[in-house]
C-alpha cells in the first residue's frame, strides 16, 4: 500500500510540473528571447525524459509487486500442503499405535485370564489334596485304635519266620498303592506341564483318564491333555482333545475355556472362519463371562489384521 501511494504522489507531482511549465511557457512566450525559448524547451525535454524514466521505474515496481504476490501465494499453498500431509501422517501413526496397543492389551488379558485360571485350578487341587490327607489321617487313627483294642496275644508273633513271610506281601501292597495313587499321578502330570515337558504330561494325563475315569479330577485330565497339545503347538491334536472333553463333560466349569482354546487353535492353524464361528458361539453361550470378553477381543484383532492386509495388498497393486 505504501508503494502505490508513492506512485500516485509521483504522478501528481509530474502533472503539476508539466502544468507549471506550460503556463510559464505561455507567459514568457511574448517577452522571452529566442535563447530563452531554447533553454525552456531543453528544460521541458529533460522533464519529459525524467517522466519516461519514472514511468519505467513504476512499471518495474509493479512487476516486482506482481512477482512477490505470486511467490507469497505459492508459499502459502506449499505451507498448507505440508501441514495437511503432516497432520495426515500423525493421524495414521496414532491409528497404528492404537491398534497395536489394543492387540497387546488383548494378549495381556488373555495371558492374565489363563494365569488366574491356572492358579484357581491349583488352589482347588490343593484343597482336594488336603481333604484327602485329612481322610488318610483319620483312617490311620482308626487303624491305630483298632490295633490297640486287639488282645496283646495277637500282637505278638508266635513264630518269627511267619512274620517274615507276611512282611513281603504288605510291602508289595504299599508299592502298588504308590504306583496306583491317582492324586500323585495327576500332580506329576501337572509338574511336567509346568516345566514344559508336554509329552510326559500328556502320557500321564492319558493314563489318569484311562485308569481313573470316575475320579473327580478325570475331567481336568481331559482338559489339560488339550492344553498340553496346544502349548506344544500341535493344534489339530488340541482341537480333538478339547472336543473329547466337551462331549464327555458339557456342563463342566472348564467348558468355556475349552471352547475358547479350541477356537484359538483353529485360528492358529489358519482356519479363521471356523475360529470366528466358535468365538461367536462362546460369546452367545456365555455372554457375561471372561471367555466371551476374550473371544470378542480376538475377533476384533482378526478384523484389524484383515484390514491391514487388504490395505497392504492394495498398495502393492498400485505400485
Amino acid at each position: 500500500m505504501s508503494q502505490e501511494s508513492e506512485i500516485k504522489k509521483t504522478r501528481y507531482s509530474f502533472h503539476c510540473l508539466l502544468l507549471t511549465a506550460y503556463c510559464l511557457l505561455v507567459f514568457i512566450t511574448g517577452c522571452a528571447t529566442t535563447a530563452d525559448m531554447e533553454n525552456l524547451r531543453g528544460s521541458v525535454t529533460n522533464i519529459q525524459i525524467e517522466s519516461l524514466n519514472q514511468k519505467k521505474e513504476i512499471a518495474q515496481i509493479k512487476a516486482n509487486l506482481s512477482d512477490m504476490s505470486k511467490d507469497i501465494t505459492t508459499l502459502k499453498e506449499y505451507s498448507l500442503s505440508a501441514v495437511k500431509e503432516s497432520q495426515s501422517s500423525l493421524v495414521m501413526q496414532t491409528s497404528d499405535l492404537s491398534k497395536e496397543l489394543q492387540t497387546l492389551k488383548g494378549r495381556f488379558d488373555e495371558n492374565k485370564y489363563f494365569m488366574d485360571k491356572t492358579i484357581k485350578d491349583l488352589l482347588s487341587e490343593r484343597e482336594l489334596q488336603q481333604a484327602k490327607i485329612a481322610g488318610l489321617e483319620n483312617e490311620l487313627k482308626e487303624l491305630r485304635t483298632k490295633m490297640s483294642s486287639q488282645p496283646s496275644e495277637k500282637k505278638e508273633a508266635t513264630n518269627p519266620q511267619e512274620t517274615q513271610k507276611e512282611a513281603p506281601p504288605e510291602a508289595k501292597d504299599s508299592k502298588a498303592a504308590d504306583t496306583a495313587d491317582p492324586q500323585k499321578l495327576y500332580d506329576d502330570a501337572q509338574i511336567d506341564f509346568k516345566e514344559k515337558r508336554y509329552a510326559d504330561a500328556r502320557q500321564k494325563f492319558e493314563k489318569f483318564a484311562k485308569d481313573f475315569p470316575k475320579h473327580a479330577l478325570a475331567p481336568n485330565s481331559y482338559f489339560w491333555l488339550g492344553e498340553s497339545y496346544y502349548a506344544d503347538k500341535k493344534y489339530e491334536d488340541a482341537i480333538l482333545a478339547y472336543e473329547s472333553f466337551l462331549k464327555k463333560y458339557p456342563a463342566h466349569e472348564k467348558t468355556k475355556g475349552a471352547m475358547l482354546k479350541q477356537a484359538f487353535a483353529f485360528v492358529e492353524m489358519g482356519d479363521r472362519k471356523t475360529g470366528k464361528v466358535l468365538l461367536e458361539k462362546v460369546m452367545e453361550k456365555y455372554p457375561n463371562s471372561r471367555e466371551a470378553e476374550l473371544a470378542e477381543k480376538k475377533i476384533a484383532e482378526m478384523l484389524s489384521k484383515n484390514k491391514t492386509q487388504t490395505k497392504n495388498g492394495t498398495k502393492k497393486k498400485r505400485k
